[in-house]
């Protein structure tokens, strides 16, 4: 094993490691492609960073007398969770109550709460560790808000929220992409 393949999840930009645009936006190809100018930075994220979650559920079918004889997969899902630290950033709020929820006049910003669910965007995580860099695509995710926002004041106010990602028309929930941050020039990356 290569030290080489041992990466670190830091985001590439502290205020800039996770995006979000309208689904369908153009996705770069590689971790050295810039991001289409229709993402959006979504702003600080908390110490915690961001955390994938694949939950299956596979059932056995067993032959007489007990024997798996085959496994089918009935559920599957891709999700990631995080908590944003801008309470007043005015682009990540939208995408968490709704653009229409969201009012800004010079520098106060109004938001409604309401209950129904926001618009899917597409997603982008970018990481690095030193020379290398760690992409994450989410094509389709649905965000909603989970937990407390909490009002106190030792600590800020933040929003936790976790992103459901859909399936492309490909069957791609999300996609995990990693390489040298600038291209080698051939050499081994070494």
């Amino acid at each position: 094993m290569a030290i080489k393949d041992i990466l670190l999840g830091a985001p590439v930009t502290a205020t800039g490691g996770i995006v979000f645009a309208p689904v369908g936006t153009e996705f770069p190809t590689d971790v050295r492609e810039t991001w289409d100018e229709e993402f959006v930075k979504g702003g600080y994220v908390s110490e915690d960073g961001v955390t994938r979650t694949i939950d299956a559920s596979d059932d056995k079918i067993r032959a007489w007398g007990g024997d798996a004889v085959k496994i089918v997969r009935t559920e599957h899902s891709v999700s990631y969770t995080l908590t944003f630290l801008e309470s007043r950033n005015a682009d990540t709020l939208k995408l968490l109550f709704g653009e229409d929820n969201v009012t800004v006049d010079g520098d106060d910003i109004t938001v409604d709460l309401k209950a129904d669910m926001v618009p899917r965007r597409a997603f982008g995580l970018d990481m690095k560790d030193g020379e290398y860099k760690v992409r994450e695509a989410i094509f389709d995710g649905q965000p909603t808000l989970s937990g407390d926002v909490a009002f106190v004041h030792s600590d800020v106010i933040k929003y936790e929220v976790t992103i459901e990602a859909f399936p492309n028309e490909e069957g791609v929930k999300a996609r995990s992409m990693s390489g040298l941050a600038v291209a080698s020039g051939g050499g081994s990356g070494e």
